[in-house]
C-alpha cells in the first residue's frame, strides 16, 4: 500500500508523464480512502491547470509584441537580455 509521501510524488510525476498501469490503481485505490490526498490531487491539478492557461496567454502576449517591435528594438533587448560573456 502506498503512503501520502509517495502518493504526493506520483501525483506530480503524473502531471509529467503517465505512470504504469499497477502504479495508477494503486493510486487510485489511496485516493479513493484517503480524503488529503484526495484534496491534494484536487488542488494540484487546478494549480497545473492555471499554469497552463496563463503560460499561454503569456505566449500569446509575446508573439503579438514581437510582431510590433522594430527589428532593432529586437537585437538591443537579444543583447541586454544574453549571458556576459568571459
Amino acid at each position: 500500500m502506498l503512503n501520502c509521501k509517495d502518493v504526493s510524488k506520483l501525483l506530480s510525476e503524473s502531471l509529467d508523464r503517465k505512470l504504469p498501469f499497477w502504479t495508477r490503481v494503486r493510486l487510485w485505490m489511496h485516493l479513493g480512502m484517503c480524503r488529503l490526498c484526495w484534496g491534494f490531487r484536487r488542488d494540484l491539478m487546478h494549480i497545473h491547470r492555471e499554469t497552463r492557461q496563463h503560460a499561454d496567454e503569456i505566449e500569446r502576449d509575446v508573439h503579438e509584441a514581437e510582431g510590433k517591435l522594430s527589428e532593432e528594438s529586437r537585437e538591443r533587448m537579444k543583447r541586454l537580455l544574453a549571458p556576459p560573456q568571459s
